[in-house]
């Protein structure tokens, strides 16, 4: 039972770190994002040790179970929905660097090496 119970609580404190997550990705908050995946990884450390030391229970209650797999279910679409931000971020970022890239190399090309107009 005290596996179930440690289950329930590292997967709400996983939720409210995710939702964490993503008001932090929307608010462009790297920083703080980046301190958030080390509390993140050791969250899913317990939780797996607590899944697994659940597994090992004589008697399962298959209700909470469940139960405690639909929590899991709805941490997994929020680093999902957490994921395509990043993603779409990432994304925005990397063509706007191309775009400051490719007029720095047009600009350059403009001039000939004596340095008229080419």
């Amino acid at each position: 039972m005290e596996n179930l119970n440690n289950v329930s609580a590292a997967s709400d404190r996983l939720s409210e770190l995710l939702d964490g997550e993503f008001a932090a990705l929307e608010a462009k908050s790297f920083d703080y994002v980046e301190d958030l995946q080390d509390a993140k990884f050791e969250l899913m450390q317990d939780l797996q040790a607590a899944w697994e030391g659940m597994k090992l229970d004589p008697e399962p209650n298959s209700e909470l179970t469940s139960e405690l797999t639909q929590k899991l279910e709805l941490c997994k679409e929020k680093h999902v929905r957490n994921s395509i931000l990043l993603n779409k971020q990432m994304e925005i970022t990397r063509n706007l660097l191309n775009t400051i890239t490719q007029k720095t190399s047009d600009n350059a090309s403009v001039y000939d090496k004596l340095g008229k107009l080419s």
